[in-house]
């Protein structure tokens, strides 16, 4: 059967952000400079709009690759969470399906597509402030999934369960 649907209902915008930590002797996440508004200038994750008839595991590792040059090796990022409370994002209604994976250190990063800036790895216990839409939120619930799977050494859980801890009740924009 095929056909038009249309429904009286609002539909939101469906986007992905990806949560890179480097696995090493002092943990980091990498983070993007956005270039465009909303929140240019501000620090993010990697991320942006799913495209019409795009799997999320495809749309979350495009947008990784497109924004950092890191290739998202098949499996390695895991969902975690989806964020749609009203308010996350000023350009709508958009739901957020968020991604995570632990990477060795020492990868290289470079900013492109709508990243200004994607060679940041930043500590878990010096996150800048304020970052972008929910970021703080996703960071959070990134950082005790990862924190609760095997693979990571103990020093990144440990690192993992402080920074989750250190965002609690402050994931809300500043």
């Amino acid at each position: 059967m095929t056909g038009s649907y249309t429904y009286q209902y609002p539909r939101p915008g469906l986007t992905v952000d990806a949560v890179i930590v480097a696995d090493g002797r002092r943990p980091e996440v990498l983070l993007i400079k956005r270039k465009n508004d909303p929140f240019a200038g501000s620090w993010a994750l990697p991320g942006g709009f799913v495209d019409e008839n795009e799997t999320l595991d495809h749309a979350a590792a495009r947008e990784l690759e497109e924004e950092t040059g890191l290739s998202a090796e098949q499996g390695l990022m895991t969902q975690v969470g989806a964020f749609g409370d009203p308010g996350r994002d000023p350009r709508g209604w958009c739901v957020s399906v968020a991604y995570a994976a632990l990477v060795p250190a020492n990868r290289e990063v470079q900013g492109a597509d709508d990243a200004d800036e994607a060679k940041q790895w930043w500590p878990l216990d010096q996150l800048p402030k304020p970052l972008a839409f929910d970021h703080k939120l996703i960071l959070r619930t990134a950082f005790r999934h990862l924190a609760g799977n095997p693979g990571p050494s103990s020093a990144t859980v440990t690192a993992l369960k402080q920074a989750a801890e250190a965002l609690e009740g402050s994931w809300q924009q500043q």
